[in-house]
């Protein structure tokens, strides 16, 4: 298929990428401003097709050599057994101060939300895990730790497939299985990890569906594509109906 015309901005796609405006080209025939190449060495030709609803569809592969994301995104596994009602937490070794906290990190590019999670719970501390759910999102700017970025920190309950800890001591100086109850009580913890632990006493004690963002994977408007949506459950017979009476 040929390049789009140069002259189009695709402002609203490129928002946020370290402010950069991309164009295919400079200026259009009629005279309009495009957007300025404040990249041109990585980004040449804007190269779309026509979707099935009627819009056009860009390929940005050449943003791939670009550290365009505007945040950077950071995962906790909240790794529950409902069992026994033990949660698993850490103490960061390189931190001032050693608060009880969910372990977790930093999400690879192009790395789902619950692979991240599992991925991170099991380096650091040796337990292996499935995702159940999204809990919570943490939005800040402006934090010291998120190389200039803002940061999208996300909390996802998980389910121990395996219960022997074996931590990384590299990263963490405690690790332990604690009564979710402690969790709740004790003050040495950091603000976030004591509201999640209670969501999850509520969880708990009302039912799991009363706090579970699940996920469902959706075809995308691109053909051949897949995205994954989480959001409350939604009964079977609201996927389904097509009048509401």
């Amino acid at each position: 298929m040929p390049p789009l015309p140069s002259g189009v901005c695709w402002r609203a796609v490129l928002a946020r990428a370290h402010s950069a405006r991309l164009s295919s080209g400079s200026r259009g025939a009629s005279g309009d401003a495009g957007c300025a190449q404040d990249h041109p060495a990585v980004v040449g030709e804007l190269r779309g097709e026509l979707d099935r609803f009627g819009g056009v569809s860009v390929r940005l592969g050449a943003l791939d050599r670009l550290d365009a994301a505007a945040f950077q995104r950071g995962l906790q596994g909240a790794v529950f057994d409902e069992n026994t009602r033990k949660i698993l937490v850490v103490q960061d070794r390189n931190k001032l101060k050693n608060m009880w906290k969910f372990p977790g990190g930093l999400s690879e590019p192009g790395e789902d939300i619950g692979d991240t999670a599992v991925r991170e719970v099991f380096e650091e501390t040796g337990i292996k895990s499935e995702f159940r759910s999204l809990l919570s999102i943490r939005q800040q700017h402006t934090n010291p730790g998120a190389f200039g970025k803002s940061d999208m920190y996300i909390i996802c309950r998980l389910q121990p497939c395996s219960f022997t800890i074996n931590f990384c001591q590299h990263e963490c100086l405690r690790c332990e299985w604690m009564d979710l109850n402690d969790l709740v009580k004790t003050e040495n913890t950091t603000p976030i990890t004591s509201r999640v632990a209670r969501l999850l006493l509520y969880g708990y004690r009302e039912g799991f569906d009363k706090i579970d963002l699940t996920m469902e994977e959706l075809p995308a408007v691109y053909t051949g594509l897949f995205y994954k949506l989480y959001h409350r459950k939604l009964p079977d017979k609201y996927k389904t109906m097509t009048l509401m009476d």
